[in-house]
């Protein structure tokens, strides 16, 4: 699921009624009713058009606003062939209600309706004659809207009125179907009736979380058009189409690098929804590939090279390819098994192409990207599954697990006596086994060694088993593996608990190795990792053989010139040495080393704030937000002025203010502002350094320090901000240096508090690079 800042969240109706009954299958087929429509005359004063359809007003609620029934009665009532409509509702949606939640492109209900101006929602409204509340929230009304909507677009398609088709041409509606999807590419259109169509001959079933079982029988559909020309093929991913996203929806280039993660999201939406909403230029978000669900059709959106907006943090998306999949995580049967099988094709090729570990800790949910309120893909999501056909699980060519033949423990005996602990949890149920670290060779006292023999020459990626155990002890973040290739030994460093933090166990990605076949193949661990008192686990390590034109093997690492640091603890042989965490790693930052926490590269403020932080007007807060949404206070934005001024501060031995005074943090910035004429202060002698600041005030200040003449125009640019006002020459001069724009109904809001954003726009605007 794509992060944006705009997202809203309908509640659930808890007034909303079902009628009981059991659960029960309700096969749908229509074909030999007697359909019955009340339609309006020509010219009749309906309020709509005359070619708009229109029926007998609906009841207040369908009967029991059962799914099944709903569809019957909405496709006599509007006259759509029943098989469209309950097509074109499970493409959408499964069926799901969903109480009227919307998905992230703003469609709800089954039918998924768009609300907003010039959106569908407000169409079904107008042409059913229903509430757009109703149509949000009530499964039956909402089913009516979209067959109202499917009859409507096939009027106008056909240039007709509504009428009776006793024996409805399936085929026939194929284009209306590809408007309803409402997206402007033609080859999304084609794709997204292809779909539908499909599960018309093929047959749907859906048990809802009503506990409603309902069918869409298998029917034949002949006539259908020809497939289009196919759609312009992935420049990255050969079996994906192409289909480009609006050019702000991401960032050009990857400008800190290394790319080590691949993001694993949900649409929250359908698979043609979520294109349209990567197209769509208000949506300001992206990822690189979406999955669909029945049969995992791939579409690339954003080149690798460059950086999509999916995470809502900038440290993750410039390091990150992100790929969604079509479905909502809390509804089962979206993840099928041809989207796990398409998508972890997309993903093992990538993780070969960039050299990312095929584990837990490198292809991650989006939930677990820091500060996050996004939970996808969710607990549907078979992870176990999905990563076991990432690296081609059943193509392994060994896997020695502790205690079994080709595991050597070093010392042999297996208890506490030697430093050795066994707990439940391995891999596949079995036992695991753990040590103590130590901070150099000088201390070691445990290993062990895996080794098996490859049936071929050839290239091979190595895993090692990292259990999830709790035993109240912090893991490594740097178990020491030697892998005794054929052209000489490496050493990776593999952090076990960035895969134990998950609270699950997984296989750890040592790297890409040759072997010779018939050679024994080994993986050496032991105790030594720089760290002192940290759980290193020994369990299982499995070889698989690299996919046919698999990149090089995994090459040595760089030198980093760090020194091995100094041991602070006893020898092994003596007691365990008390545990000290560590610092938790840093990611990769945004432009000049700029993170907060709060500020995600999809606020409309962050380049703003970026070009201050690299200049050091702005540092943010101590616990690493920026809090772009918070009031400025006076003394602060005299601060940011004076650096953005680039003035020489002032240090008098006396205060100007009675409340801003020597030694305070404000006093040289608020003593230089004074002398230079910029700020007075108030009659009372205070300057008020902790109270906010209004977009008046902040706009005079900065009209001053900058020398820029006040403007008196004839008409003036805010309706708020006349010619009698005492800030309108200033306000009028900042306008005419484009600093300012106001508020799209035509106000300024002087007298509201500028935010913390809006003073990065303005004085990264008003003092330049």
């Amino acid at each position: 699921m794509f992060s944006s800042q705009s997202r809203t969240t309908h509640p659930t109706d808890s007034t909303m009624q079902r009628m009981p009954r059991k659960p029960a299958l309700v096969p749908i087929a229509i074909l030999g009713l007697a359909l019955l429509v009340f339609v309006a005359p020509a010219g009749a004063s309906t309020g709509l058009p005359a070619s708009t359809p229109t029926a007998a007003p609906a009841q207040s609620a369908p009967p029991g606003d059962e799914v099944g029934g709903s569809f019957v009665r909405a496709a006599q009532r509007w006259n759509v062939p029943i098989e469209v409509l309950m097509a074109v509702g499970y493409a959408e949606s499964h069926w799901e209600q969903r109480s009227g939640e919307p998905s992230l492109d703003g469609g709800v209900g089954i039918m998924h309706m768009r609300p907003g101006k010039g959106g569908t929602l407000a169409k079904a409204a107008q042409i059913t004659g229903l509430g757009e509340g109703e149509l949000t929230m009530s499964a039956g009304h909402n089913i009516e809207g979209g067959a109202a909507l499917l009859s409507y677009i096939s009027q106008k398609l056909n240039n007709t009125s509504a009428k009776k088709q006793t024996k409805p041409v399936l085929s026939s509606w194929y284009e209306a179907v590809e408007e309803y999807s409402s997206s402007l590419d033609p080859s999304v259109r084609e794709a997204y009736a292809r779909q539908v169509f499909q599960f018309i001959r093929d047959g749907a079933t859906a048990t809802l979380t009503s506990g409603e079982r309902v069918q869409l029988p298998a029917t034949d559909v002949p006539g259908l058009p020809q497939q289009g020309p196919p759609a312009p093929t992935s420049p990255d991913y050969g079996p994906a189409l192409w289909v480009p996203a609006y050019s702000n929806n991401y960032t050009v280039g990857r400008p800190y690098p290394p790319l080590d993660k691949i993001v694993i999201h949900d649409t929250e939406g359908s698979y043609s929804s979520a294109i349209n909403w990567f197209q769509n230029p208000s949506s300001g978000v992206s990822a690189h590939y979406v999955v669909r669900s029945s049969d995992g059709q791939i579409t690339q959106m954003v080149r690798d090279a460059n950086t999509a907006h999916h995470t809502g943090v900038w440290s993750y998306n410039v390091r990150a390819i992100g790929v969604e999949h079509e479905g909502y995580m809390n509804q089962t049967g979206w993840y099928t098994e041809p989207m796990y099988q398409s998508s972890a094709l997309l993903v093992s090729t990538l993780a070969d192409r960039y050299n990312i570990p095929k584990d837990r800790a490198h292809i991650i949910a989006h939930a677990e990207i820091p500060n996050q309120t996004h939970r996808d893909p969710g607990t549907n999501w078979d992870w176990n599954r999905y990563l076991a056909l990432v690296r081609r699980d059943w193509q392994r060519a060994g896997l020695i697990d502790n205690g079994g033949a080709g595991f050597e423990a070093v010392p042999p005996q297996i208890d506490p006596q030697h430093y050795w602990y066994v707990y439940n949890g391995g891999y596949n149920g079995s036992n695991c086994l753990t040590t103590t670290s130590v901070t150099s060779s000088q201390y070691s006292y445990n290993s062990a060694t895996w080794t098996s023999q490859m049936p071929s020459t050839g290239l091979y990626d190595v895993y090692a088993f990292v259990p999830y155990v709790n035993n109240g002890n912090s893991d490594t973040e740097s178990a020491r593996y030697r892998v005794d290739a054929s052209d000489g030994t490496r050493t990776v460093t593999v952090s076990q608990k960035a895969i134990t933090d998950l609270g699950l166990g997984g296989w750890a990605h040592l790297g890409r190795f040759s072997f010779n076949g018939g050679a024994p193949a080994g993986v050496h661990l032991d105790d030594v990792t720089g760290e002192s008192g940290r759980s290193v686990w020994f369990d299982a390590v499995m070889w698989i053989p690299a996919a046919s034109g698999a990149p090089p093997p995994t090459p040595p690492p760089p030198a980093t010139g760090t020194p091995v640091p100094t041991n602070t603890q006893v020898p092994a042989s003596t007691a365990v040495p008390t545990f000290t965490p560590t610092a938790q790693a840093i990611w990769t930052p945004g432009p000049c080393n700029m993170m907060f926490t709060d500020l995600p590269d999809t606020n409309w403020a962050y380049s703003y704030i970026a070009a201050l932080y690299c200049r050091n007007v702005v540092t943010g807060y101590s616990d690493g937000t920026f809090r772009p949404n918070s009031s400025a206070t006076r003394g602060q934005f005299t601060k940011m002025l004076a650096l953005g001024m680039g003035w020489t501060r002032e240090y008098p031995p006396y205060a100007d203010f009675s409340d801003v005074l020597p030694g305070s943090t404000y006093f040289p910035y608020v003593a230089t502002a004074y002398r230079l004429g910029v700020i007075n202060g108030y009659p009372d002698g205070t300057f008020r350094p902790n109270e906010p600041v209004t977009r008046a005030q902040a706009v005079k200040m900065i009209v001053i320090a900058e020398g820029w003449s006040l403007e008196y125009p004839l008409t003036p640019t805010f309706s708020d901000v006349l010619v009698d006002n005492w800030a309108f020459g200033y306000i009028e001069a900042a306008y005419s240096h484009s600093i300012i724009n106001g508020y799209t109904d035509g106000t300024f809001r002087p007298q509201n508090a500028i935010t913390r954003a809006q003073v990065a726009k303005v004085l990264a605007l008003a003092t330049g690079p």
